[in-house]
C-alpha cells in the first residue's frame, strides 16, 4: 500500500494518537491549517498540502489534490507508472466536517452559509468515494482503532473500505443539508414554503441498549449546533439513562423552557370584555418562582409553581401523591439539600435541573436508582416532527399560548387566577389532546388527557379531582374549593361534570369556545358569577 495519507479534521479526536501511529508504520502525512498546527505542536511529522489550506485560492492545487486522489490504485503493479503513482498518490484520506445549521440567518450571513471557508472538503471527499476501492477514506473517529488493526495486518477488506465510503457520503450529504436547509427552512417556518427535501443533519449523541421496551433498541440524535436538553444527557451521574428517561427528561425540560419563556417577564394579552370593551390583560411575571413538573412517558403527572424548590416539589407532590412514582422530575432551579430530603422520601427515577448542591448529590445518592440530570441550555428548535407510515408530518411548533381572550361573563377573574390559567394553558398545551386541567394555588389538582372527547375529559378531571378531596379528608367540607380554574386545550360545551366542578368551587374556566352551545355555557357560568373565557385558538397535540 502506498504509504501516503491526508490528515485534515475538523473533530480531532484520537487524531494524534492514529497520526502517532502512520508515522511509525512509515507515512508521510499530509496537511494544512489547524490540523497541520496541531500536529506540529504534538511533535508528528507532517508535510504541508497547499491544497487543503483555508479561503484556498490555489483552485490548481485542489484538481491537481483530486486528480491524485482519484488516479490512486492499490495493486501497485511494479513498473515505472506504478512507481511515479506512488510518489504523488494517497491511499489513506482522514477528512471530517461537523455539519451545521443556523436556524433564520440574517441577509448578510447568506453569502458566507452558502460558500463556506471549508467547501472544497465535501468536494475532495465525494471524489474521494469515486475511487473507494482503492483508498481507506476514514471520516469517523470510531473507526480509527479498526483502521489500525486491518493497517497493521496489510489486509484492509472490501466490505470495511465499502462501509468508509458509506459514512463519507453520510457525512458530506449531512453538510451539504445543513447549508441548504440553513437558507430554506427560514423561509418555509415563515411562510409555509416547505423545503422539496427535509435535510435536517441531525448528529448522533449516544446509543441505548433498549428502546420504549427491553426488545427495542435506541439511539439519540441531536439537532445540529443545538445546545438545549440532549446535550446534557451523557453527563449525568446515577444509572445509564435509556429511552424513557431520555424522552422525559427532555419532555419536562421542553415545558420549563416554554414557560419561562413565555412568563418570565410581563406577559400581556389582548382581550374584549363581555360589552365589547377592549383591554390588555396582564399575566404576574414568574421572576422569582421555582416551577416543579413530574412526567412519565411524556404525559404530564403533576405540576406546582411556589417561590422555593421545596415548596414548589411539594406542591407537585399534593396532587395524585399516590402514583408520583418512577417519573421524571424537572425543576427550574438548583435542587438544594431541604428538598433533596424530601424528593429521596418518593420513588422518583430521574431528576432534570440546572444543577444540584454537594449537599443535594450527598442526600440523592442513597438512592442508586435516581438518575441527576444537570441541565442549563434551551432548545430554540422551532418545529416538530412527528413519523407516520411511511413518511413524517413536520409543522412549527405551537408556541403562542393566547392570542386573544374573549371575556363571555361580566365577572373578570382576579389576578391570582389569570396566572393560574396562563399557568395551567401550559399544562394543557404540554398534554395530550382531549385534556382539561385542574388549577388550586397554583398546583395541578386535576388533569385528564388523550381523552376521546372535550365532554369525557372534563369527567374524568372531575373524578380526578374528587379522588384528591377523598384522600385529603374533605370529602364532607361543604365549603371545600375543589379547584379555582378549569383550562381546556379544545371547545367543551356545557355538560353535568363541568356544572358540578363549577358547584365545587371553580370560578373561571378557559376553552376554545364551542360553535353550538356558546349560548348555553355562556348563560350557565353567568348566572354562576363564573368568568368564562374564549381563546378562539385550539392547543391540540398528540
Amino acid at each position: 500500500m502506498i504509504k501516503r495519507g491526508i490528515i485534515h479534521v475538523e473533530n480531532t479526536e484520537g487524531i494524534i494518537e492514529f497520526a502517532r501511529f502512520l508515522v511509525d508504520e512509515g507515512w508521510t502525512i499530509f496537511s494544512a491549517n489547524k490540523t497541520e498546527e496541531l500536529l506540529r505542536r504534538e511533535n508528528v511529522h507532517v508535510e504541508k498540502e497547499n491544497a487543503l489550506t483555508v479561503n484556498n485560492f490555489y483552485l490548481s492545487d485542489t484538481a491537481a489534490l483530486i486528480r491524485k486522489i482519484m488516479t490512486t490504485k492499490d495493486d501497485n503493479p511494479m513498473d515505472f507508472e506504478a512507481k511515479m503513482r506512488e510518489e504523488n498518490s494517497f491511499s489513506l484520506i482522514c477528512m471530517n466536517l461537523i455539519p451545521s445549521m443556523k436556524m433564520e440567518p440574517k441577509p448578510q450571513e447568506i453569502s458566507s452559509i452558502l460558500l463556506p471557508s471549508n467547501y472544497y472538503i465535501s468536494t475532495i471527499l465525494r471524489n474521494c468515494v469515486v475511487n473507494y476501492k482503492n483508498l481507506l477514506i476514514l471520516t469517523d473517529p470510531a473507526d480509527y482503532e479498526e483502521a489500525i488493526i486491518q493497517l497493521r495486518t496489510d489486509n484492509i477488506t472490501n466490505e470495511f473500505r465499502e462501509y468508509l465510503a458509506a459514512k463519507a457520503l453520510n457525512m458530506v450529504s449531512a453538510y451539504d443539508g445543513g447549508i441548504s436547509s440553513s437558507v430554506l427552512m427560514s423561509d418555509s417556518l415563515k411562510n409555509g414554503n416547505f423545503m422539496n427535501y427535509l435535510m435536517v443533519p441531525f448528529v448522533k449523541q449516544e446509543s441505548y441498549e433498549t428502546g420504549s421496551n427491553s426488545q427495542q433498541i435506541s439511539c439519540l440524535y441531536k439537532y445540529p449546533s443545538e445546545s438545549g436538553a440532549v446535550s446534557s444527557f451523557n453527563r449525568h451521574s446515577g444509572l445509564n439513562a435509556d429511552f424513557n428517561v431520555v424522552s422525559d427528561a427532555g419532555w419536562c425540560w421542553e415545558v420549563i423552557s416554554f414557560l419561562y419563556n413565555k412568563l418570565r417577564t410581563q406577559y400581556s394579552i389582548d382581550s374584549t370584555n363581555s360589552d365589547g370593551y377592549d383591554f390588555i390583560t396582564q399575566c404576574t411575571p414568574l421572576t422569582g418562582t421555582v416551577f416543579t413538573i413530574a412526567v412519565k412517558y411524556k404525559s404530564v403527572i403533576a405540576a406546582g409553581l411556589a417561590t422555593n424548590v421545596t415548596d414548589s416539589f411539594k406542591k407537585t407532590c399534593t396532587y395524585d401523591s399516590e402514583n408520583i412514582t418512577g417519573v421524571t422530575l424537572g425543576c427550574s432551579a438548583v435542587i438544594d439539600e431541604t428538598a433533596a430530603q424530601e424528593i429521596i422520601k418518593t420513588n422518583i427515577v430521574s431528576i432534570v435541573a440546572p444543577g444540584f448542591t454537594s449537599e443535594a448529590k450527598d442526600i440523592l445518592a442513597q438512592n442508586p436508582n435516581i438518575r441527576l440530570i444537570p441541565i442549563v441550555q434551551t432548545s430554540t428548535t422551532p418545529f416538530d416532527m412527528q413519523l407516520v407510515n411511511g413518511g413524517l408530518l413536520f409543522q412549527t411548533k405551537d408556541n403562542q399560548i393566547f392570542s386573544h381572550w374573549d371575556l363571555k361573563t361580566k365577572i373578570r377573574p382576579s389576578q391570582n387566577v389569570i396566572d393560574e390559567l396562563a399557568f395551567g394553558m401550559v399544562i394543557a398545551m404540554s398534554s395530550r389532546t382531549h385534556c382539561g386541567v385542574l388549577i388550586k394555588d397554583n398546583s395541578i389538582v386535576g388533569i385528564s388527557q388523550c381523552c376521546k372527547s372535550s365532554v369525557k375529559a372534563i369527567d374524568d378531571v372531575l373524578e380526578d379531582a374528587k379522588e384528591l378531596q377523598k384522600r385529603s379528608g374533605e370529602e364532607n367540607n361543604p365549603d371545600y374549593i375543589i379547584a379555582d380554574a378549569l383550562i381546556c386545550d379544545t371547545e367543551v360545551p356545557l355538560c353535568d361534570s363541568m356544572k358540578e366542578l363549577i358547584r365545587l368551587g371553580v370560578c373561571a374556566i378557559i376553552q376554545t369556545g364551542t360553535e353550538k352551545a356558546d349560548d348555553n355555557i355562556i348563560k350557565y357560568c353567568e348566572e354562576c358569577g363564573v368568568s368564562l373565557i374564549f381563546t378562539g385558538m385550539t392547543h391540540i397535540s398528540y
